[in-house]
């Protein structure tokens, strides 16, 4: 039998030696704090968590937060001999007026202080130019990365990006490797990205991979706005399915992130940006074992990932979370106060940037009543470029009105070409005056449809989280006086798709109006009944008051997702349909016919019009209509196959 002597000796012993292996193990490994952002979109301001509880949502203690969580991690490094990265994944500033007001440079104003070492250019980035990203560039005291993003004309690196850095930390040397999406052309508008050229990732990154190890880097980081898709698993089969088809050229393919990590051996970690939604847990590789990470958007939260790297082999051993959870830690007030010196700049920032929605368009509209005014108010254009499609569809332009027609164009183009020219066709052969359109899925082929009716002006939203609006006009009575959207720091009730206002000068002879265009893309399915009422609830309140500053002629168009005929709790537009006084739905006059169902598939009456009590006058007289274009094409089948499973609705007015 043992005594408890000799029990407590060799316990002693087994204590002192597990003790002397942790730290021999600790002297051969060292630690970095590897934390990320991306798809921030502006989303600094501290906002309600409404994706946790729309009601009784918890504060998001935003970008101040998020600089107190960062330099904590940063001093508790120090103390313990450790080091830190700090990284975006791109889409850093377009998204919330703040963010957008002066091109992004309170963004990056806000990302010096935080001190971040490195961020790639994301689609949106280019949402003021080439030229603007350049001057933030050097605005930044941090680099650029993007190793495929060329001058179009010499094809050498564009001026305002490096291909990629090396970190020396410790005794680890960290390459950090820059790339940009390369479908950047289907989401930004051509006039944003002159200039430029992007690569397909695959072989830039390659040969970068391979640079930056010769150059003796141990870890290798692709910083990326890729995109990691939100079915990743799904993806991820169908990509291995295609994998074996030789006739592929995936050199020349835009891939995501997931699809890089498949193809490029030694990368360690994909950080991506490209969507908001992220994942609580790195996607891995099975062949190439690399990680892809991408963190959830809008500001809400950071991925911070503790490596662990041997010295001895300088490889990457295990990475640790700060929570059992995730890998994401959420910017929640209760968890993470906010520093209040960086809060209080933040809120001066938002405060400046949301004074500018409040517009005074006068010095503007007298310049332009300076001019000469169209003496006809019709359109005649005529076109050089054929279309594929020959409707006869009558027109509705008409000289003593004006033509407000609102459209859902169902994820555009969802056939691709076919939907180009079918469109197009419908708009040359209809002419009506404006037109709101929504569920632009892809922003390269809505200009290419554009290009086809080029007697149409255009402004397209900045600050949709997913499928934008768009509002085009005839360009010959109308001038463009400033584009608005609301609600961007808070805009969960709305979808992520805030109301997007568009303010024109129509002028004719001797007439004139100021008019505005509100195009709205209401919250569908789900927990859509709560969020309409409660976005409906924003946008009266918000129309008031800029009646009440002397905006009177409103019109509000769009996919509201809801019936006007509902009734109890059921009714999601009651704020209006209450307040007589100051609106009307001029759609109210057709909703009961089910011939004019803008949603036949129901069928139901989904798309509606609204103006304010300016146009009141102006409604007597007026005509609102469904068009039924599926009976000018063929069939209902022949409309949804190749436009959408929307009718446009359109309200005219003649001007008194």
């Amino acid at each position: 039998m043992i005594s408890r002597g000799i029990f407590r000796y060799f316990f002693v012993i087994v204590l002192a030696l597990s003790t002397g292996l942790l730290a021999v193990a600790e002297q051969h490994t060292q630690t970095i704090h590897l934390m990320f952002t991306n798809d921030l979109l502006g989303g600094i301001k501290s906002v309600p968590a409404r994706f946790m509880n729309p009601e009784n949502a918890p504060m998001l203690s935003g970008g101040a937060g998020m600089y107190k969580y960062v330099q904590s991690v940063r001093e508790k490094a120090v103390a313990n001999d450790e080091y830190t990265l700090l990284l975006d994944g791109g889409n850093f500033y377009s998204g919330t007026v703040l963010g957008t007001y002066d091109g992004g440079a309170t963004i990056v104003k806000w990302m010096n202080r935080m001190g971040y070492d490195a961020a790639v250019p994301g689609p949106m980035d280019f949402d003021f130019g080439t030229d603007n990203l350049r001057t933030l560039a050097q605005q930044a005291k941090y680099p650029f990365l993007s190793g495929n993003i060329r001058n179009d004309k010499t094809g050498d690196l564009a001026d305002f990006v490096k291909p990629y850095i090396i970190k020396q930390l410790g005794e680890i040397s960290v390459g950090i490797i820059g790339i940009t999406g390369s479908n950047l052309a289907d989401q930004v508008l051509p006039s944003r990205i002159d200039g430029i050229d992007v690569q397909p990732p695959l072989n830039e990154v390659r040969r970068l991979v391979r640079e930056v190890k010769n150059e003796g880097a141990d870890i290798v980081i692709l910083l990326s706005s890729l995109g990691l898709p939100y079915d990743r698993q799904e993806v991820y089969e169908r990509f291995l399915r295609r994998l074996n088809q030789k006739d592929l050229n995936w050199e020349s393919f835009p891939l995501n992130a997931l699809e890089i990590a498949h193809l490029v051996p030694d990368i360690d970690i994909i950080l991506t940006g490209g969507n908001t939604a992220g994942y609580d847990h790195p996607w891995e590789d099975p062949q190439t074992h690399t990680m892809v990470i991408q963190n959830y958007g809008n500001g809400s939260g950071l991925t911070h990932l503790r490596l662990e790297v041997d010295k001895r082999t300088k490889s990457l051993l295990e990475y640790k979370t700060p929570t059992e959870r995730s890998v994401s830690v959420t910017l929640l007030e209760d968890d993470i106060w906010p520093d209040l010196a960086m809060e209080d700049s933040i809120d001066a920032w938002a405060s400046e940037a949301e004074a500018t929605l409040h517009r005074d368009y006068t010095a503007q509209i007298v310049e332009i009543m300076a001019q000469p005014a169209p003496d006809s108010c019709l359109t005649t254009p005529t076109y050089e470029q054929p279309l594929r499609y020959d409707w006869d569809i009558p027109t509705v332009n008409r000289s003593d009105t004006i033509e407000v027609m609102t459209w859902n164009i169902e994820q555009f183009p969802h056939a691709g070409d076919t939907t180009i020219q079918a469109a197009a066709a419908v708009l040359r052969d209809l002419q009506p005056d404006i037109v709101g359109l929504q569920e632009i899925g892809d922003i390269g082929e809505f200009v290419r449809m554009m290009n086809l009716v080029p007697e149409y002006g255009f402004a397209i939203s900045q600050h949709s989280s997913f499928y934008d609006q768009a509002v085009i006009y005839r360009k010959d009575v109308f001038t463009f006086l400033g584009q608005r959207e609301f609600f961007t720091m808070d805009d969960f009730f709305f979808a992520g798709r805030p109301p997007f206002q568009v303010d024109l000068l129509w002028r004719c002879g001797d007439q004139s109006m100021q008019l505005s265009v509100v195009n709205l893309h209401l919250k569908c399915c789900g927990d859509g009944l709560y969020r309409r009422q409660r976005s409906v609830e924003q946008l009266h309140a918000n129309l008031l008051q800029q009646m009440a500053e002397g905006n009177r002629n409103i019109v509000v168009i769009g996919d509201w997702n809801d019936e006007l005929l509902d009734t109890g709790i059921y009714q999601s537009f009651y704020a209006f349909l209450e307040d007589t006084a100051n609106f009307r739905f001029a759609t109210r006059e057709i909703v009961e016919d089910p011939a004019q169902a803008s949603y036949p598939s129901w069928p139901s009456f989904l798309d509606h019009i609204l103006y304010s009590r300016g146009l009141f006058d102006e409604s007597q007289g007026g005509k609102v209509q469904t068009i039924r274009l599926d009976e000018y094409i063929g069939s209902w089948h022949s409309y949804e196959s190749l436009i959408s499973d929307h009718r446009p609705v359109m309200w005219s007015f003649p001007v008194k």
